[in-house]
């Protein structure tokens, strides 16, 4: 027996029907979500499967990213939705554990694109759910350490910080060069950046029971080092800076950037050069995040074959490379990255370094909503100047309740 969500708000609403097939051919519904999804459209690419693949027609829905988990939610307690759907990587698990994802571990023969040799490691980690491939990786995200050549040169860093040590130690030097200068800049209540520091620190968040454990010193250990350059004003909070604008006046010459930031630098400062990219500063390792979007078959489509189709057209590496050169997002397919494409700056270039060494967010249930508790505990601890151990203490305890091992039971 499946297992299903037993919803929460608009389990009434039907939100959108399966595929349809007539005399003229089979109709496939997708959902994807926010601006990567209209591009699917406007750039030609639904129009391009549609030519390679005559009968099938692709009817895409591009849904808020604020919208797309409760429609998930609606569709997976009705059994009502599309063939194929974009997922978070955060909220696989969530999804996947409702068996509600067509495997695709059989198709992979027939369909060699799907193969998860193609992808990062990283990436691949969210696509398998309990040892079945459920999901394909459609386009990655990672964050690097965009850094002022200039200004880290001045102190004693030219190629930019490679440990925690280096980057404590060039953060205080260039917050010394004066009032209104700082190192860094630190969005706050970052969703990854306290999990990179932990990674990088050695703390191993899930447990073989497929559950989640903060327990680890070392994880306190890392929230001081994580929350340090708030309190001493290294990391400003509250100034309502622009991060791109304050890097290039050199009011913050550190930030922690996925590659819309790089796009952004190159697209409206083209003048400005005084700036690299190198792999995340760090401890045990330089682990960073992957994040970004898969592709996943709900299992009640009518037309499996043509939904993997599809899948097998977005995963393939020249549609891959075509998007990133229309879309400016990152191909989860390593041998993508072969093409000149994607290696004509090596600023841009880090990117593939750090990918081979970034992993998904724990891959359990209910994360986003131990996540959401996180993040008002760094407001405390940051705002409120909060005691690191006490707080952890209670964030653990808040938290307990949302704990599902794989057995379906809370965790003890």
């Amino acid at each position: 027996m499946k297992k299903r969500f037993l919803g929460t708000a608009g389990l009434a609403m039907l939100l959108a029907g399966c595929s349809t097939a007539d005399d003229e051919g089979v109709t496939l519904d997708v959902w994807a979500i926010g601006w990567e999804a209209e591009q699917l459209v406007n750039e030609g690419y639904i129009q391009r499967f549609e030519d390679e693949n005559p009968g099938v027609t692709v009817n895409l829905q591009a849904i808020p990213w604020g919208n797309i988990y409760d429609n998930l939610l609606t569709a997976v307690a009705s059994g009502n939705g599309p063939d194929v759907v974009q997922m978070g990587t955060s909220y696989m698990a969530d999804f996947a554990s409702t068996g509600s994802f067509l495997p695709l571990d059989a198709y992979v023969e027939d369909f060699p694109n799907l193969d998860p040799d193609h992808f990062f490691e990283g990436a691949v980690d969210s696509s398998i759910y309990n040892g079945e491939l459920v999901a394909v990786p459609w386009y990655v995200e990672t964050r690097v350490l965009f850094y002022r050549t200039d200004l880290l040169a001045e102190v004693g860093y030219p190629e930019g910080p490679d440990s925690w040590e280096e980057l404590y130690d060039a953060a205080t030097a260039l917050y010394d060069r004066g009032d209104g200068l700082y190192a860094m800049t630190i969005p706050e209540n970052d969703d990854t950046l306290p999990y990179i520091f932990a990674w990088q620190n050695g703390v191993e968040f899930e447990t073989a029971d497929k559950g989640v454990d903060f327990s680890d010193p070392a994880f306190v250990e890392s929230v001081d080092f994580y929350t340090r350059f708030f309190k001493e004003d290294l990391a400003p909070l509250g100034l309502g800076l622009d991060p791109m604008q304050s890097f290039v006046d050199g009011i913050q010459p550190m930030t922690f950037e996925p590659p819309f930031r790089y796009q952004q630098l190159i697209d409206n400062y083209p003048d400005f050069d005084d700036w690299d990219t190198r792999m995340m500063p760090g401890k045990e390792n330089n682990l960073s995040v992957i994040g970004g979007s898969n592709m996943a078959i709900f299992e009640w489509t009518d037309h499996p074959e043509e939904a993997v189709t599809f899948l097998s057209f977005l995963t393939d590496r020249q549609t891959q490379i075509d998007y990133f050169t229309d879309v400016r997002v990152l191909p989860p397919r390593m041998d993508a990255w072969d093409d000149p494409a994607l290696q004509e700056d090596e600023r841009f270039y880090t990117y593939y370094e750090q990918l081979q060494n970034a992993r998904a967010q724990p891959q359990v249930l209910n994360w986003n909503r131990i996540n959401d508790e996180w993040k008002r505990s760094e407001q405390r601890i940051t705002r409120a100047g909060a005691d690191v151990e006490e707080e952890i203490e209670d964030f653990r305890s808040r938290i307990e309740p949302m704990i599902i091992t794989d057995d379906g039971k809370e965790a003890n």
